[in-house]
């Protein structure tokens, strides 16, 4: 009988939060505690430290992992699910306890911040399959992959995300970041000129921004892929086409109540695959990490791992 199939494996980002999780790791642990859960865990200090620890201990036989932490602890850990070869991912569990006001994927769930109500279901073993998204791509001219849970973007959301992600190296990142990156950015961006191929239709031109859902939330809470469903085993694509900066502007209250669709210029999708090329040295983000270059082949991959709900 595996010993670990009892056992679970909690991955800490003491960062997560503003650097909240540093201290309330130790509630978290009077919790764990009180509740006699068997338990391992690691506390990750740089990037890519938790991606290197869940592949470690899938090999230890782990198969229940926890992150304490938001959105880009989980990409790692996903990632790390995804791309070992000793267990299929499907026999991987996943869940986690949030901490800070983002966690994009949590909302999809309806997850809080309370810690009992998380063990609770860690207990309960109630689990439900859902699905991943894989970007294919280029990185200074090697094939690399990368996995995403919850929402991929390019051209601006990708911009923005990354301004978002150096605010946060400098420790200045609060829950209104991406708002504040995306207004300040949207003066100085110029459409990125793609080559998008996504089912039967060819789209080509300048595009002011694309985000390629799995889950529905994407920056702190907008809806920018409203219909995405977590395990339909489908892509849900918005495509907004190059358009007056302003329109963007007097529209935000669409990103967050789910409406982006009435916009002029935005066109969504449903779709397994889509093909993203350009000329232009263009990056995207996956779960908002930054990663490699064009060509992107984007697909879904059903039911790949488990979640504890």
């Amino acid at each position: 009988m595996n010993t670990y199939e009892d056992k679970y494996f909690f991955l800490v980002n003491p960062y997560a939060g503003n650097s909240e999780a540093e201290l309330e790791w130790f509630n978290i642990l009077e919790v764990i505690n009180n509740n006699n859960l068997d338990f391992d865990f690691a506390v990750t200090r740089i990037n890519g430290h938790a991606e290197q620890v869940v592949s470690e201990q899938i090999k230890a036989g782990h198969k229940n992992f926890i992150v304490v932490g938001g959105d880009g602890t989980l990409n790692e850990v996903i990632n790390a699910i995804c791309k070992q070869n000793e267990v299929s991912s499907k026999d991987i569990s996943l869940g986690i306890i949030q901490i800070g006001k983002g966690n994009d994927w949590s909302k999809y769930y309806g997850f809080d911040n309370d810690y009992q109500k998380a063990i609770d279901r860690f207990k309960q073993k109630n689990t439900k399959f859902q699905d991943v998204g894989l970007v294919r791509y280029k990185d200074e001219g090697k094939n690399k992959e990368a996995y995403f849970i919850n929402i991929a973007g390019l051209c601006f959301d990708s911009v923005v995300t990354k301004s978002t992600n150096q605010m946060k190296v400098r420790g200045k990142r609060t829950s209104l970041s991406y708002m504040i990156n995306l207004l300040k950015s949207l003066i100085s961006y110029k459409p990125w000129h793609l080559k998008v191929q996504i089912n039967d239709k060819i789209l080509e031109g300048r595009f002011l921004s694309m985000s390629i859902g799995n889950g529905k939330y994407s920056g702190g809470g907008m809806l920018q892929t409203p219909d995405a469903i977590i395990d339909d085993g489908w892509l849900h694509v918005t495509i907004y086409e190059n358009m007056p900066k302003c329109r963007i502007v007097l529209n935000i209250r669409r990103l967050y109540n789910g409406t982006i669709s009435k916009v002029k210029g935005a066109k969504m999708f449903k779709t397994k695959k889509i093909l993203v090329e350009s000329g232009q040295d263009v990056f995207a983000q996956t779960d908002g990490e930054i990663i490699g270059s064009a060509p992107y082949d984007i697909s879904i991959i059903p039911n790949a791992v488990k979640v504890f709900v």
